[in-house]
């Protein structure tokens, strides 16, 4: 999937008007993520998204170590940054994304980032 596609994608599905703010809501989820896993998997997830998607992936300050984030936590962060106003579009946004990037990686690679993922976020990742 381009990143063009994934930013459509993410406009209908969560009602994000338009491609700009698509963009920059994908970027909010792609970071939280990011900051979720550890330094080495995110490396490796990053390393097979296309540039663009890479760019969005590193923006932002990284912290050496994963933050700890359980699902309603990462939700409430992907809102902020994304300058959503409800808690449900989170959700549909990070649903998009997160299938979206899982079409972007290898099997393999999904199936570490699941690994890394407490059991209420694996559940999004699993359902997107």
């Amino acid at each position: 999937m381009k990143p063009r596609q994934l930013y459509s994608r993410v406009s209908v599905e969560a009602g994000i008007d338009t491609l700009e703010e698509s963009r920059e809501a994908t970027a909010a989820v792609l970071r939280a993520l990011r900051d979720r896993l550890t330094p080495d998997e995110a490396a490796q997830a990053a390393a097979q998204l296309p540039a663009e998607l890479k760019r969005l992936w590193a923006s932002g300050r990284r912290s050496a170590r994963p933050i700890k984030l359980r699902r309603r936590e990462f939700l409430e962060r992907v809102r902020v940054d994304a300058g959503l106003t409800s808690f449900s579009q989170a959700e549909m946004l990070t649903d998009a994304v997160f299938a979206g990037l899982k079409e972007q990686l290898s099997e393999g690679e999904a199936d570490d980032i699941l690994a890394q993922l407490p059991r209420d976020l694996k559940t999004q990742w699993v359902r997107a």
